[in-house]
């Protein structure tokens, strides 16, 4: 599917609402041309000359017809009488083509704001489908850019510029129609001298097209950067860095001027230049409609005339905005490029058909698993494992070994390159994503908690816990104490990403939404590591109750904290080098008791 029809593929929905719309704006344009119509009897009246010809007679067409509709009623009786007709059609008329005007208004207004909802939440919900890959690659900023400024320049194209040039078209053949009724060969002569118009602002909106895909890209760095020192900013004032950020944003914000100055030199000029030809075009019909009206073998009555330039004169703003719509539309093709961009991106996060809902019974097997982030980088290699129900195995190893790699396979992050995982011997990839999820509860380092109340932090993506049912999992959290503490006990904000509470505070509210669901399954990737002692030991309390009649991964650098693990698994360079209990791995005298003496040691 093209560009173009994409575009116009977003205004399915509103097809009803856009007719309705398209139907108001006719309505509104000929009774906009009808009420300069009725100059031409306005003008006869005043200057003496009550009354129109006779249907069929020497008048223009337009006169004829206007005749048929309201001839009786605006030229009947004294020149008195006529004229005080004649205004009260007007005032109907203007009265009756300003609230269609207002209903086509309000409905472009509806279509144009339905567009970018419904464009940003596709949006948002394809990012959902997105490999996490794609977030690591991709700056934040760039993305918040495509959902927020580019989802708004695409509405311009769809739905406010279409709208609009569909009206002003509407509105241009409905002057242009009244325009042959009034004069033949004065219409001819503007419709000849159109073309050239297109002629001259083609190359500008070519040149346009690119400038404003180059400012779109622009605009995303200069988000990015922002929200990249806003969640920086300790980091700034901890090394003094603040001039540094500055110069920074100041080069980005330099060239985000002139990627606007460059796209504004065209885009500014293809304004005036409509103007400046509309202008010629209503100058020589001037010129030649007076040679018309005032010749002795007069074609053209002054009346009519008048009527025509004053037509003419409102057909310059529908064919300005005509003429502009190539330039809105150049810096809408930009940004709706860089929408689709991110639309056209396959989804990894979609079920397939004939995936089952997962249940967890026996045991976990990772079979000869190995995984690559880049093609040729091994991070897994040949793993096998095997964990069964209620198990707790640890997971150690140097950094960089796989040991994160290891478990984000298990919930489906990614997939693995070779070998596969299987539940109670059916691989994983049998099972939907979603249903995989629910049986695990994830507790890592760096806890996510959202600018919501502690309640919604603790019960996160459900709606059916209890302030009751949160309350007993903080409490088993460690968490309940220091929660009614706060402000307003469950109710408090905690900021954004939790700021209002310490390294510690935010891992047992973590531990607290994991006991909430209940899962079988438990990740714990490193979660009491960067912790002060008396933190430590509340997290670590928390923990011993969360994994209580549970399968549990533990990812831990601390190793006091796996000593009692079922058994203990020892990464290096993504294999399995040594496997067994905390006190046969030290017997063994091998990576896991150099790991050990390193940490220990007197």
């Amino acid at each position: 599917m093209g560009r173009s029809a994409r575009l116009l593929s977003l205004l399915r929905p509103y097809t009803p609402l856009f007719v309705a719309t398209i139907v108001a704006t006719i309505v509104s344009s000929v009774l906009d041309g009808f009420t300069f119509v009725l100059l031409i009897p306005f003008l006869r009246t005043l200057f003496g000359n009550a009354g129109l010809p006779e249907a069929g007679g020497g008048g223009s067409t337009v006169e004829a017809v206007l005749d048929r509709i309201a001839g009786p009623f605006i030229h009947a009786g004294s020149p008195d009488v006529a004229l005080r007709n004649v205004v009260i059609v007007l005032l109907v008329a203007l009265l009756l083509k300003n609230v269609t005007g207002y209903l086509a208004s309000v409905g472009s207004v509806a279509i144009q704001e339905g567009v970018v909802r419904d464009l940003r939440v596709r949006l948002f919900r394809h990012l959902h489908t997105l490999p996490l890959s794609y977030f690591q690659r991709t700056r934040g900023g760039q993305i918040v850019a495509r959902i927020i400024s580019d989802t708004d320049q695409v509405k311009t194209a769809v739905s406010a510029a279409l709208a609009s040039l569909l009206q002003n078209i509407v509105v241009i053949l409905v002057y242009v129609v009244i325009l042959f009724g009034l004069s033949v060969r004065l219409t001819l002569l503007a419709l000849l001298l159109a073309p050239a118009l297109l002629l001259i602002i083609r190359p500008m909106i070519n040149r346009l097209r690119r400038r404003s895909r180059e400012l779109a890209a622009e605009r995303g760095e200069v988000t990015s950067h922002v929200g990249e020192m806003i969640a920086s900013v300790k980091l700034v004032r901890a090394y003094v860095a603040e001039a540094f950020e500055l110069e920074r944003f100041r080069q980005l914000a330099e060239r985000y001027r002139k990627r606007v100055l460059r796209a504004q030199r065209f885009s500014s000029l293809t304004s005036p230049v409509s103007e400046v030809f509309g202008g010629v075009m209503i100058v020589l019909i001037l010129v030649v409609g007076t040679r018309l009206a005032l010749a002795a073998t007069s074609s053209l009555d002054p009346a009519v005339l008048i009527t025509f330039l004053a037509v003419s004169l409102r057909l310059m703003s529908p064919v300005k905005s005509v003429a502009n719509y190539p330039t809105i539309m150049a810096g809408a093709a930009a940004s709706a490029e860089r929408v689709f961009e991110v639309l056209d991106l396959p989804e990894a996060e979609q079920d397939k058909p004939g995936e089952a809902d997962a249940a967890f019974r026996d045991k976990i097997e990772y079979r000869g698993v190995s995984f690559e982030y880049e093609a040729g980088e091994a991070v897994l290699r040949d793993v096998d494992l095997e964990v069964r129900r209620g198990q707790v195995v640890a997971i150690v190893g140097p950094s960089g070994a796989g040991k994160t790699t290891l478990v984000d396979l298990l919930p489906r992050f990614y997939e693995p390159t070779r070998g596969e995982i299987a539940i109670d011997g059916v691989p994983i990839t049998r099972y939907t994503r979603r249903s995989l999820r629910r049986l695990m509860g994830i507790v890592s380092q760096e806890t996510v908690l959202l600018n919501d109340s502690v309640l919604a932090n603790i019960a996160y993506g459900r709606t059916d816990f209890n302030l009751e049912q949160v309350r007993a999992a903080a409490r088993a959290a460690n968490a309940d104490e220091f929660v009614l503490r706060l402000p307003d006990g469950y109710q408090t904000m905690l900021g954004e990403r939790g700021t209002r509470l310490s390294g510690g505070q935010r891992q047992r509210i973590a531990i607290a939404r994991a006991l909430l669901r209940d899962p079988p399954l438990l990740i714990l990737d490193e979660a009491t590591s960067a912790l002060d002692t008396e933190s430590e030991r509340l997290v670590q309390e928390a923990i011993e109750r969360l994994m209580a009649h549970r399968t549990v991964f533990v990812i831990a650098h601390r190793l006091a904290t796996v000593q009692d693990a079922d058994f203990i698994v020892v990464l290096a360079e993504g294999r399995i080098v040594e496997r067994g209990s905390h006190d046969d791995l030290l017997a063994a005298d091998g990576l896991y008791r150099r790991l050990y003496n390193l940490q220990f040691r007197t």
